[in-house]
């Protein structure tokens, strides 16, 4: 029994919990779980602030409600056992997380991703801050990287000749996020389970098969490291196109190896590749330290040129030169047609660095 997730994220003063509360309201047939990534801040019913000693509360519309103060797996593991009392779980970031520690479970825990399928994350952009929010502080920047929705919010409180610039700055630094815009008074209609992008729902991947070392039943345990907050500077996104195939396994190493040497400037690393003998189209992603390469789930439109690659780095001093160097040799040395059928599909990789 799936339940999906949301993150909702932005900038101090964004209007989270405002946009939470109507979303909350639209949608008051269904079941929801939130977690409040903040004690102390104010609930989603206007009244209540969860306590501490009440690690999940029953609001009066239905909803659950609790508090992350420590572990996110911990508070897992009780949703996991109390799934039949919701649909939906919504996470509501605090105003200066970075979303990336939020999302790590939902990407790279085999168990975690088949029982709790990240959806997007929503990221509320304040009209009349967000250009002062980008130049002074790195978690907006990271908020606005990190998202697949980018809702600029406040809209009727700035010029609307202001509008279309921060648009395309947003833009800029999430070449891959949809963005909308809205008002308290007018909210966009927005579906979360009809995220598109370039790169074909990136984070809507199939349950993996749990590996080796991983839990096969909840309860999870804490990982034994933890996600260190990393600030980002000047955020930059390549985006590389090949109509080569890559050969699977040279491809994997050496983007495994990247991401030993460089993950603290990549901030985020997302695919749609063609692998030379495999049919079909692999999601590749990075979280963290983590490396996902899965197959891409059915459903596609048929519309992707068969043999094209798209991959996007996001991150701060990404040299674009290297970068492509290191993908050039991952291509698959081009070969004689044998008239063969193409091999089963490489096993899903879960790698990690030390």
């Amino acid at each position: 029994m799936k339940k999906p997730v949301t993150i909702i994220t932005g900038f101090l003063g964004a209007g989270k919990t405002t946009y939470l509360n109507h979303y909350l309201e639209q949608n008051s047939a269904t079941r929801f779980a939130i977690i409040e990534n903040e004690f102390g801040e104010q609930g989603i019913d206007s009244e209540l602030v969860v306590r501490p000693d009440e690690t999940i509360v029953e609001l009066n519309n239905g909803c659950l409600c609790c508090t992350l103060n420590d572990n996110l797996y911990d508070i897992l593991n009780v949703l996991f056992d109390r799934r039949d009392e919701f649909d939906e779980l919504i996470i509501e970031a605090t105003g200066v997380a970075d979303p990336t520690g939020l999302a790590q479970p939902f990407v790279s825990h085999p168990l975690i991703k088949e029982h709790f399928p990240l959806q997007g994350i929503l990221c509320l952009v304040d009209a009349e801050m967000i250009e002062t929010h980008l130049a002074e502080t790195e978690e907006a920047k990271s908020q606005v990287a990190f998202s697949d929705i980018l809702l600029i919010n406040k809209t009727d409180l700035v010029p609307e000749d202001r509008v279309d610039p921060i648009r395309q700055h947003l833009q800029r630094l999430n070449p891959l996020a949809k963005i909308t815009t809205g008002t308290k008074a007018a909210y966009p209609e927005l579906h979360f389970t009809h995220i598109t992008s370039p790169l074909e729902k990136i984070l809507h991947t199939a349950p993996a098969v749990p590996t080796n070392g991983e839990a096969r039943h909840f309860p999870v345990a804490r990982p034994h490291h933890h996600h260190h907050h990393e600030h980002t500077q000047d955020l930059i996104s390549h985006t590389f196109i090949f109509d080569e195939p890559f050969a699977a396994h040279v491809l994997e190493r050496q983007l495994y190896i990247y991401l030993m040497l460089y993950s603290s400037g990549l901030y985020r690393m997302k695919g749609l590749v063609c692998m030379d003998g495999y049919p079909g189209q692999y999601i590749l992603q990075s979280v963290g330290k983590r490396l996902d390469i899965e197959p891409k789930r059915s459903g596609s439109n048929g519309t992707e040129t068969p043999q094209r690659s798209v991959l996007v780095f996001i991150g701060k001093n990404l040299p674009r030169e290297d970068i492509e160097a290191v993908l050039k040799k991952c291509l698959a040395v081009p070969t004689e047609p044998t008239g063969l059928k193409p091999g089963p599909a490489p096993p899903v990789s879960k790698k990690k660095t030390s």
